[in-house]
């Protein structure tokens, strides 16, 4: 079993991948990306067939999306920890290839009827990381003996590398598209409140005051008062359709609340303001979404009091086993002591952040502005 070689990738092989990312980043939809990846790596490789190791859980892989396979025997095939060599890449996290899949002694053979049916004799496999985590494992294979060399090794780990960016791009822009929806149903939620809920309260107190009439026809008021619980019970179905549209689910519940203050922020101020989400996020328990999402509101009202800023960008990522939310201006900066500013709103949103077990920094910026951070655990 060998390890990549560390000589240079071939100019040619780099550019063709600069080409085809471009194309697939704008899938952006990760089975898509992902597909479109391993069809190319036979063009771009030189080896026979390819395929993908998607993981499923912490301790094995799935092969799927092959490319040039004839049997049925690759596609859907487990692969767990350890165990063959996709199972050793997906351990070690480092390229490993074999000369001879059959006769490899540094690997497991749990694999080798699948291998001697398919053909395949050598094989090559490399991790598809980022930020240190294993997003999969990409595969080529060859149906002869090869020594594989720097050209093969290193346009699969740039082809590998580009995968990690193009699953990540993805994925941040289903999340993006997850928020616009749910913004988009709130605001359709508060014109439905504003014409709908509006016309049901006019149009029942309007009936209400017809029934209490003194001289009107106990038929027609029978018939009112019938109208009257029907436009009540409309407003109730109303009401539980709003809360329904207004609440987001938690995977997105602070993006969409942290854009809410941005956009009011703006609209009071006229500055700049951008929401950028860095990381995929882990799921948080909604009181400590409403910790971040009021941490964020209270740093927003200390710029516009105080900062005389230009533009404001509030980041939310993953960090540390939690979730953290930057607010940072360009404004006039802090005055000497940075635990000062704020006054008493930052003073207690501090500690309703403290409660959760969290923490919060102030801090200069290299905008000569101030960066205010909230961090809480999962």
């Amino acid at each position: 079993m060998g390890n990549r070689p560390r000589e240079a990738v071939s100019p040619d092989v780099l550019l063709r991948l600069d080409e085809e990312y471009a194309s697939i980043l704008a899938l952006l939809d990760r089975a898509a990306a992902m597909q479109r990846i391993v069809t190319r790596v036979p063009q771009l490789t030189g080896v026979d067939v390819a395929w993908v190791g998607r993981p499923d859980g912490a301790d094995r892989l799935v092969l799927q999306h092959t490319v040039n396979i004839v049997t049925e025997g690759v596609d859907g095939l487990v692969v767990p920890i350890g165990t063959g060599l996709g199972g050793q890449v997906f351990a070690q996290r480092r390229p490993l290839w074999v000369r001879d899949y059959g006769s490899a002694p540094d690997i497991t053979h749990h694999f080798r009827a699948q291998a001697e049916a398919e053909g395949v004799i050598a094989m090559i496999a490399v991790p598809i990381l980022h930020d240190g985590g294993l997003l999969g494992v990409l595969y080529g294979a060859n149906r002869r003996m090869t020594d594989f060399g720097d050209r093969t090794a290193g346009a699969l780990e740039q082809l590998a590398t580009r995968t990690a960016a193009a699953q990540v791009v993805a994925e941040r822009a289903r999340h993006a598209a997850e928020v616009a929806v749910h913004e988009e149903r709130r605001r359709v939620a508060l014109e439905l409140h504003d014409s709908v809920g509006a016309m049901l309260f006019t149009l029942r107190a309007g009936l209400q005051r017809l029934c209490d009439e003194p001289a009107l026809d106990e038929a027609v008021r029978t018939r009112l008062t019938v109208l009257d619980q029907h436009a009540t019970e409309a407003s109730a179905a109303l009401r539980g359709s709003l809360q329904v549209l207004s609440a987001p689910p938690e995977q997105v519940a602070l993006c969409v609340a942290l854009r809410e203050h941005c956009r009011a922020f703006q609209d009071r101020t006229g500055v700049n303001t951008r929401v950028i989400t860095l990381t995929e996020l882990p799921n948080l328990p909604r009181s400590r979404i409403g910790t971040l999402a009021n941490a964020a509101r209270e740093a927003l009202l200390n710029v516009e009091k105080h900062a005389r800023a230009q533009s404001v960008v509030v980041s939310v990522f993953a960090l540390r086993e939690g979730v953290a939310m930057t607010v940072s201006d360009d404004g006039v900066g802090l005055e000497s002591d940075p635990h000062s500013a704020g006054g008493l709103g930052l003073a207690a949103m501090s500690e309703q952040v403290a409660r959760v077990g969290g923490t919060v920094t102030i801090g200069r910026n290299d905008d000569a502005g101030v960066t205010f951070q909230a961090w809480v655990p999962r």
